[in-house]
């Protein structure tokens, strides 16, 4: 199966700073040093705000890196040195 990985440009490095710089104040904010998840109402909310947050996020990405491989790019058997798999 073919793999691709999006360069993500100007525009898109910025999402992805604004994206980690979200991920790290949910995390500051939410999570205890060991990883765990702080309880509380609150806390619960936030988590599910975050998981709306996330999907849409991820699958818009996902949309636009589909559209983008099926206008620009076409499945191959070669390798990228030139020999097949």
């Amino acid at each position: 199966m073919q793999t691709y990985r999006l360069k993500p440009g100007k525009l898109g490095r910025k999402l992805q700073e604004i994206y980690w710089g979200m991920e790290r104040a949910f995390a500051d904010t939410f999570l205890e040093p060991d990883g765990s998840l702080r309880t509380g109402g609150m806390a619960e909310k936030a988590t599910g705000a975050y998981c709306r947050v996330e999907r849409a996020v991820v699958g818009r990405y996902q949309k636009i890196e589909d559209a983008f491989v099926a206008r620009f790019l076409e499945p191959s058997d070669e390798t990228h040195n030139g020999k097949e798999d």
